[in-house]
């Protein structure tokens, strides 16, 4: 099952997501629940420099293997809305469209949503290149 994060415990794993992206030099936003409903489908905006934003949204699941065709099933509708974003004027450029999925036996594995396809792309690591533990910070 795909569940968005809404719930506690989903806000940790955005802090956790938050901080990654900070060790890289991200400036980083949290997208509140209910902010705006014509915002894509994120739950946090990361920017580094004039030309590279990644619309970032986390989704649970349980058990389901991550495989790139029970992503394109499990988050349909997200990535439907991005690929919106991404054929409008200036969508292309330094944008990256991303669903980052948790599992609490797996950690995260992360899938950048392209115009015409789904590929999945490597994790973040601390500076340190120590994997950052599941859910929380080095």
């Amino acid at each position: 099952m795909c569940r968005p994060v809404t719930s506690r415990r989903c806000i940790v794993l955005e802090e956790g997501v938050r901080e990654l992206l900070a060790l890289h030099h991200y400036r980083v936003r949290i997208v509140p629940v209910g902010y705006n409903r014509h915002f894509p489908p994120v739950h946090l905006v990361a920017s580094r420099g004039p030309g590279e934003t990644r619309y970032i949204r986390i989704k649970k699941v349980s058990r389901r293997p991550r495989t790139i065709q029970n992503i394109e099933t499990m988050c349909r509708n997200e990535i439907v809305l991005y690929r919106k974003i991404r054929s409008k004027p200036g969508g292309g450029a330094g944008l990256h469209c991303e669903i980052w999925i948790y599992s609490p036996y797996n950690g995260y594995h992360c899938f950048e949503v392209l115009a015409g396809s789904v590929r999945e792309i490597p994790k973040l690591v601390p500076d340190n290149g120590q994997p950052l533990p599941d859910g929380g910070t080095p």
